[in-house]
C-alpha cells in the first residue's frame, strides 16, 4: 500500500466526519488537531482495516495518534499477511 492509496481511503472519510478536506500536510496531525474524536477514530481505523484486509491489535489501537501512525500500523500489518 502506497501512502497515496492511503489518503485515497482516508481522505473522503475524514471530509464525512469534518467536514472539512484532508491532505498530504496532515498526516502527522494529531486525529485531536484534526478534530476527531475516539469513537470517530475508530471508525476511521475500522474502515481503513476493512479496506486494507488487515487487522491492528487493541493494545496497538490506543497507540494511534496521527494519521500517519495509521499508515504505519497498516502498512506493518499489510506486510505481515
Amino acid at each position: 500500500m502506497t501512502e497515496q492509496e492511503f489518503i485515497s481511503v482516508l481522505a473522503p472519510l475524514m471530509e464525512e466526519i469534518t467536514g472539512n478536506a484532508f491532505s498530504q500536510d496532515q498526516l502527522d496531525v494529531t486525529f485531536g488537531d484534526l478534530e476527531i474524536d475516539s469513537l470517530n477514530q475508530l471508525e476511521i481505523i475500522s474502515h481503513v482495516e476493512d479496506k486494507f484486509d488487515c487487522q491492528i491489535e487493541d493494545s496497538t489501537l490506543r497507540t494511534i495518534r496521527t494519521p500517519r501512525g495509521l499508515l504505519d500500523h497498516i502498512s506493518n500489518a499489510t506486510s505481515l499477511a
